[in-house]
């Protein structure tokens, strides 16, 4: 029974993974949305920075389909190799999570171009940065010491970078599709608190990612041993 209880589990993994993953992608990109909308509203559509950034909307929701490709799919896997892969990655050897994240979050908001949109680009980094680190490990962690699955032999740094793929893809392709049926009519304070709503189920989720991994840190050294000594404190 148990072993059918296990193997269960494992198969719903994945599905699991996506719907959790689409969920938490919609909840940035609405409450980040809100956010922006609320301070346009703040500055007034004629300051610059707000203007900029509704110019900068508008021509990519009219984009022709390769170009929509790039922005959808080739963008988000550039960035996540450069700024999570690479950047989190190497920083997380000499530093400990929280700094490396906190210095990958800085670098991915300084890349955009919108003044506007840098706040919100830098708390959405700092929650892909999470994803990165922790579920890998926590889904190694999951599949227990036996398994058979190819999952369990993969580095977590090869998972996280694929995880965070698919969350950065949703979250851009509903920032382009998603985002213009929202309604825009809701008052500054409905927005903001939209806004913070959504920032806040970002945090718990990432506590809660946080709270796993210690918990289950006592139960991983055999596994390290078996998938090649993962160090449950260090990226591979």
């Amino acid at each position: 029974m148990a072993d059918t209880i296990m193997e269960k589990r494992n198969r719903m993994w994945p599905a699991i993974n996506i719907i959790t993953f689409v969920v938490l992608a919609l909840i940035l990109q609405t409450g980040g949305a809100y956010l922006v909308n609320a301070a346009i509203a703040i500055m007034g559509e004629g300051a610059a920075p707000a203007a900029q950034y509704s110019d900068y909307m508008s021509r990519i929701r009219e984009l022709e389909l390769r170009q929509m490709i790039h922005a959808v799919f080739v963008g988000p896997l550039l960035e996540e190799l450069v700024f999570r892969l690479i950047f989190l990655r190497t920083a997380k050897k000499f530093l400990p999570f929280w700094a490396a994240n906190l210095i990958q979050a800085v670098l991915f908001s300084v890349y955009h171009t919108y003044t506007i949109q840098r706040v919100y680009v830098f708390f959405l980094a700092l929650m892909i940065g999470c994803v990165f680190y922790y579920i890998p490990i926590i889904i190694k962690k999951s599949l227990g010491p036996d398994s058979n699955s190819g999952i369990a032999e993969l580095p977590c740094s090869l998972i996280g970078v694929a995880l965070t793929f698919i969350l950065h893809m949703i979250i851009n392709a509903s920032g382009v599709y998603l985002t213009k049926y929202l309604p825009a009519d809701l008052s500054v304070s409905i927005q903001v608190s939209i806004g913070f709503a959504a920032a806040a189920i970002a945090g718990a989720t990432a506590y809660v990612l946080y709270r796993q991994h210690l918990s289950e840190n006592g139960h991983f050294d055999m596994f390290k041993q078996r998938i090649g000594n993962v160090d449950a404190g260090r990226l591979q």
